[in-house]
């Protein structure tokens, strides 16, 4: 089938409707913005140059080289022709203050002290992010547990450490995922070997049946099997070998610095409880205090304990081995570091006659108290109207 031409009027709309088109289609350049040189060496050698050298402060020179290379990754033809209208602005105002513009002088020195101004707070502002991200750093920094990690296969041998280091259980994982892909490779390597021993085999056979007729059977595996084994069995070798260097990393014995650093660490922690200790029964409230204070007993012993009970588990909580805290731990039963230390209480045999006096002044002063409270009582009572 065939189509007609198109005919002389035809032919002229088209190429009148191209024309048309093709005077208002935007050209589009193929090179990027900034790789012209009509628009580098412009920019460069007389716009940044123009403006360094007549800032008039070095705060604004400054500002001028961190605008300009914050800006340098524009791509938009529109954006880069925007940016560089206003610093070509500004290099005019710059050049009409050194030629003695007043007004345009105290402009740029307001400029220069705002730059100097949020300079000083940017460098504030680092050094507290700075402060902020080194106390973090010292917050979840490793410490020492003083207890051991134990070779392995992925490890060789290490210090327990709190919180422990991301990157090395990272490095651990990573051993632990490659070598179990290494085993399944293994796996499918020798069977592959024995599928290649037995194709050999059996082509060896077809080949003895035939009288080594090359038109019945040709030879694949049987002429070239070093050719096919040597890649699998270089691999194999290869994975085993990895085998051999994680087997000597689990042998890894622990050097005699690591030792000391665990014990020395294992030292430490037994003082800084020992110092926490002390420091609770003074009565300071501790991060092991408020954990001690919200245990108790299993749900199921607790359910069947009296309200008094509950006040005795509650009140034996406590660090403290003398007064009421030390008469309740000595009424449950429990051993106590020194089962003499109640004794304190009643002080010492010299100073027994002082106290007793003062005891007795003190129960006086009571009963005063108390009988001037009843009296008043009383007295207010009675004013009362019935």
């Amino acid at each position: 089938m065939t189509f007609p031409q198109p005919t002389a009027q035809v032919l002229a709309g088209r190429a009148r409707i191209a024309s048309l088109v093709s005077s208002i289609r935007p050209l589009r350049l193929r090179t990027s913005v900034f790789d012209l040189t009509a628009h580098r060496i412009p920019t460069l050698w007389t716009l940044y140059r123009g403006l360094l050298r007549n800032s008039p402060t070095n705060e604004i020179r400054w500002r001028m080289e961190s605008l300009f290379r914050r800006d340098k990754s524009m791509r938009k033809a529109v954006d880069v022709r925007d940016a560089l209208r206003k610093y070509h602005r500004w290099n005019d105002i710059f050049a009409a203050a050194q030629q003695g513009d007043t007004r345009l002088q105290r402009v740029l020195e307001r400029y220069s002290r705002m730059i100097s101004a949020k300079k000083r707070n940017d460098r504030m502002a680092e050094i507290v992010e700075e402060e902020v991200a080194w106390i973090q750093k010292l917050r979840n920094r490793p410490i020492l547990t003083g207890s051991y990690v134990r070779p392995s296969f992925f490890n060789g041998p290490l210090p327990r450490m709190k919180p422990f280091p991301i990157h090395v259980g990272a490095l651990i994982h990573k051993r632990r995922v490659r070598r179990g892909k290494r085993i399944e490779e293994l796996g499918v390597l020798r069977d592959l070997k024995d599928d290649l021993a037995k194709e050999r085999d059996f082509e060896a056979e077809l080949l003895r049946a035939s009288n080594g007729d090359p038109s019945q059977t040709q030879a694949v595996f049987t002429d070239h099997f070093d050719d096919w084994d040597r890649p699998i069995t270089s691999r194999i070798h290869e994975i085993l070998q990895t085998f051999k260097r994680d087997d000597a990393r689990a042998r890894m014995p622990y050097p005699p610095q690591m030792l000391a650093a665990i014990k020395a660490a294992r030292r430490e922690k037994v003082e800084n409880k020992t110092r926490e200790l002390e420091r609770e029964r003074r009565g300071a409230v501790l991060k092991r205090t408020l954990l001690r204070r919200r245990k108790g007993p299993p749900a199921h012993v607790l359910a069947t304990m009296s309200a008094q009970e509950r006040h005795m588990d509650k009140v034996s909580r406590s660090v403290s081995e003398v007064g009421y805290v030390g008469q309740v731990k000595r009424a449950l039963g429990f051993r106590l570091r020194n089962p003499q230390a109640w004794k304190a209480e009643i002080g010492r045999p010299e100073e027994k006659e002082r106290l007793d006096r003062m005891m007795h002044e003190i129960s006086a002063e009571n009963r005063r108290r108390r009988q001037r409270a009843a009296r008043a009582a009383e007295s207010v009572r009675r004013a009362e109207p019935s």
